[in-house]
């Protein structure tokens, strides 16, 4: 298999339609072992949560909050930024690929298909970060997807692959966050990583709840697609 060239698009699921934002990751690293840190992509898009300024306009108006001040405290509590980073791809050892048939059951005939196609260069992987940032409220999702042509996929966090929610680096002052989902996809012609979750905070003595999910996917190629809907 060739090495993947690919192009991120980012953004709402508003704005992927009308204004995505694709990158050129440049060469390819080819390199057996574990992906480096070297970051090959970097992407964002900026957005504003209608949903959050509609809350923050009934609670000033019940509160007799000016339009100049809700309007400002609205630009810092519905304004926010979603990024992704990630590695450079590499191929995939023999020692992961062994571990990942284990852990999905594959027979020995399906393991030793799996291993030929490891040593011919055909499976690859990356680590990716994506991150929902809006004023004080930093989430984050982490993962790691492999993919050789036919298929994409993520396995559990114990694992090669994974993929970790409410990840470490996350800030949340004065934010309550819960954790909805978080899916780890089985090998399919794409791999979708979603991250759903609850953010609610205090506005003048009366809670705001944003909702917002993450989808970062990845298909047979290695091509990725990432966007947020809700907040």
């Amino acid at each position: 298999m060739a090495a993947p060239a690919y192009a991120i698009q980012i953004g709402s699921a508003q704005q992927m339609e009308d204004r995505p934002v694709s990158i050129d990751p440049g060469p390819v690293v080819e390199l057996s072992g574990p992906p480096t840190n070297q970051i090959s992509v970097s992407a964002k898009s900026v957005f504003v949560s209608e949903s959050c300024v509609s809350q923050v306009k009934a609670i000033a108006a019940k509160t007799g909050t000016s339009a100049t001040q809700s309007a400002k405290d609205a630009a810092e509590l519905c304004s926010a930024t979603v990024t992704i980073t990630e590695t450079a791809p590499v191929m995939a050892t023999v020692a992961e690929v062994k571990a990942e048939a284990v852990r999905q059951g594959l027979s020995e005939a399906e393991t030793a298909s799996l291993l030929t196609a490891t040593a011919t260069g055909s499976i690859w992987t990356r680590l990716w970060t994506h991150t929902y940032w809006g004023g004080s409220l930093v989430e984050k999702h982490t993962g790691r997807t492999y993919w050789n042509g036919t298929h994409a996929w993520i396995a559990s966090a114990t694992d090669p692959g994974y993929h970790l929610c409410h990840s470490e680096g996350g800030v949340a002052a004065g934010w309550a966050v819960t954790v909805l989902s978080c899916t780890a996809p089985a090998a399919g012609v794409v791999a979708d990583a979603y991250y759903r979750f609850d953010a609610s905070i205090a506005y003048q003595g009366s809670p705001i709840t944003l909702q917002v999910g993450l989808h970062y996917q990845t298909d047979r190629l290695g091509g990725v697609t990432a966007w947020q809907v809700g907040g």
